[in-house]
């Protein structure tokens, strides 16, 4: 395949110079980034490098989701313990059990299951806690008075930038914890 050869529907394919065992990604009309290993599937059906990533959209909604399913026990803490110091902790932590417990167990959360996503690693195996704690570690940050709440913000919106620009898609906590999101 070249870039003249625009008729190719975009997908993963491997790409002639490429190392063995490679794929790059093909919009249809040229390559995307560099070559990516083609993982097989493991015991946990772990994927494949022929996986489709998932789309700015459907990650968005995903997070929506994922908010709507925590906002009543988050706002069950709040309203007990108020927004301070502690009750912002709690809160912390009820979001953190969640994600990395889904994402570290099941590779998605309930969004990204509604969604049709999953979480993998940068090969395309399943990922673990220890991954998934990992990518949501940036999240602590929101315990610092006032810049803590500043940074995640910041977090937040140069995260919805690499979902539209990235060629992997990866979002800073994906960048962080060495995953992708892709569809299945």
């Amino acid at each position: 395949m070249s870039d003249a050869n625009a008729q190719t529907p975009p997908g993963w394919y491997y790409a002639a110079g490429d190392p063995p065992g490679t794929q790059r990604y093909w919009d249809g009309a040229q390559w995307q980034g560099g070559p990516q290993p083609v993982a097989g599937s493991g015991p946990g059906g772990g994927g494949s490098g022929g996986a489709q990533l998932g789309g700015p959209g459907q990650r968005i909604l995903a997070r929506i989701v994922d908010f709507l399913v925590l906002v009543i026990p988050i706002g069950i803490v709040l309203g007990i313990f108020g927004q301070g110091y502690f009750g912002t902790l709690l809160a912390l932590l009820i979001g953190a059990a969640y994600e990395i417990y889904l994402i570290g167990t099941r590779g998605a959360t309930v969004g990204k299951s509604v969604m049709n996503l999953k979480v993998v690693n940068e090969d395309y195996s399943d990922v673990d806690m220890e991954t998934s704690a990992r990518r949501y570690a940036i999240n602590f940050v929101r315990v610092v008075p006032v810049i803590g709440f500043l940074i995640i913000i910041l977090v937040f919106l140069a995260s919805v930038v690499l979902l539209f620009t990235d060629e992997r898609r990866q979002a800073v906590w994906d960048k962080i914890g060495r995953t992708l999101v892709v569809e299945g």
